[in-house]
């Protein structure tokens, strides 16, 4: 979790006891890493793609870089 998100979320506990509004706070926070997750997998398998595709060509000759 990023520092800001902390410092953010200290401010909803008082005396070491939650405020109403953590609870909400710390759901956004998970809502917000679960779409970071689901961007990656997705990134993921369409990297997964691209290998199996370039596979299938394989030539045996080396990449110019050039």
């Amino acid at each position: 979790m990023p520092s800001g998100s902390i410092v953010a979320l200290l401010a909803c506990v008082v005396d070491g006891e939650a405020t109403p509004e953590l609870p909400e706070r710390l759901s956004a926070e998970r809502d917000r890493i679960e779409g970071r997750i689901g961007g990656l997998v997705d990134a993921r398998d369409r990297l997964d793609a691209v290998i199996a595709a370039a596979d299938n060509l394989r030539t045996g000759r080396h990449c110019d870089t050039r």
